[in-house]
C-alpha cells in the first residue's frame, strides 16, 4: 500500500506564479529596473481620444452635469470667436450662414454703394425732434420730409433687391439662398454698425 506524505509544505518554497500574478507584475524598464505601479486602470481608447480632442488634461467628464458644463463652455467660446470674426471680417471663422457665397456677394454689392437707408434714419430723428416745436408750419415741413424719405428708401430698397437678385442669379445659377431682404436690411444699417464688417468701400468698385 503506497504511503501518503502528510508533511507540511515548507514555507521557504515560493509558490509558482499564476496567470493573475503575471497580469499585475511590475513592468521592467529598459535599464532592467522595475518601475512603479500605475495605481490606476489603463484608460479606454475612446477616453484617450476624447482627452486629446478637447486638448485638456482632465480626461472625459465624470458626470452628465460636468459634460453639460463643458458643452456650454465650448458653445460660449465658439460664439465669442464668431462675434470677433464678424467684427474683424475674418470670413473663415464666421457663422456658417454668413460664409455662404451668395450672401458674401450680396454684402459686397450693398457695401460698394451709397444707400438711402442711413439717411432715412436721420430723417426719422429730425421728424421726432420737429414734433416738439409748437409751430404748425414746422410740423408740416417735417412731415413732408418724412414722406419724401419714406418713398426714397422704398424705391432704393426695391432697386437694390433687384440688383442683388440678378447678380446672385448670374453668379450662382439655381441657388435657393434668399438674399434680397438680407441685402435690404444691411443697406438700412449705418456702415459702421453693419455685421459682418464691410470688406469693400463705395469707391473700391
Amino acid at each position: 500500500m503506497p504511503s501518503i506524505n502528510l508533511k507540511k509544505r515548507s514555507r521557504d518554497v515560493e509558490p509558482e506564479p499564476t496567470d493573475s500574478d503575471a497580469d499585475v507584475a511590475e513592468p521592467v524598464g529598459a535599464d532592467g529596473r522595475t518601475t512603479a505601479k500605475k495605481g490606476r486602470p489603463t484608460p479606454k481608447r475612446s477616453q484617450a481620444r476624447a482627452t486629446r480632442a478637447s486638448g485638456g488634461s482632465f480626461g472625459a467628464p465624470a458626470t452628465t452635469k460636468e459634460a453639460r458644463a463643458r458643452d456650454r463652455s465650448e458653445r460660449r467660446r465658439l460664439v465669442q470667436d464668431q462675434r470677433a470674426a464678424m467684427r474683424s471680417g475674418d470670413l473663415s471663422k464666421m457663422p456658417p450662414g454668413e460664409r455662404v457665397p451668395e450672401r458674401v456677394l450680396a454684402r459686397d454689392i450693398v457695401d460698394s454703394r451709397y444707400n438711402v437707408g442711413p439717411v432715412f434714419l436721420i430723417v426719422i430723428v429730425v421728424f421726432y425732434l420737429g414734433s416738439f416745436f409748437p409751430s404748425a408750419a414746422v410740423h408740416q415741413v417735417v412731415l413732408y420730409v418724412m414722406l419724401l424719405g419714406l418713398f426714397a428708401i422704398i424705391a432704393d430698397s426695391y432697386y437694390l433687391s433687384q440688383k442683388v437678385g440678378r447678380a446672385v442669379a448670374e453668379a450662382y445659377p439655381g441657388s435657393l439662398v434668399k438674399v434680397k431682404m438680407y441685402a435690404v436690411r444691411r443697406a438700412i444699417a449705418p456702415r459702421r454698425f453693419r455685421m459682418p464688417k464691410a470688406r469693400v468701400t463705395p469707391r473700391s468698385r
